[in-house]
């Protein structure tokens, strides 16, 4: 089967991403953006790489997400989506990612001022945190968290 690919770059602005049940999915996201829709991939895998300034928010259900590379002053908030798993393989800057309701994190690796925001209490595998960043678990909605 082959990969849903969605490539957003520039200064880019859609409310009506629709990343549906048809096999796993890549989304490139490059420049600046505001971005949000939702994530129907109950069996399937969403590949993200994210760089520049922005934010964007799906909500939904997802079998596993895996955040590439994510660079910039950007959010990525999922904390309206619910996945069995979440990889975080390489974020730097200010990079945050808020998760929802995920039952394992298998991979954090952030450097610089990068945060992860962890809603609920997901079995953690492996992380690294180096320079200012941190993970932080609160019990807090996403828009607290953004204020």
């Amino acid at each position: 089967m082959k990969k849903q690919r969605f490539v957003f770059k520039g200064d880019v602005e859609d409310h009506s991403i629709l990343i549906g049940s048809h096999g796993d999915a890549v989304v490139l996201i490059e420049g600046l953006f505001d971005l949000s829709g939702i994530i129907y991939c109950p069996k399937y895998t969403v590949t993200i790489t994210i760089k520049g300034e922005g934010k964007i928010s799906f909500r939904g259900k997802c079998n596993k997400i895996i955040v590439k590379k994510m660079e910039g002053n950007c959010t990525l908030d999922l904390s309206d989506v619910t996945c069995k798993e979440l990889r975080c393989e390489w974020m730097k800057d200010q990079a945050t990612v808020i998760t929802g309701k995920t039952r394992v994190i298998s991979q954090a690796n952030l450097t610089d001022e990068a945060v992860l925001h962890i809603a609920e209490k997901p079995l953690i595998t492996s992380t690294f945190t180096s320079g200012s960043s941190r993970i932080i678990h609160r019990a807090l909605s996403a828009n607290n968290l953004l204020n």
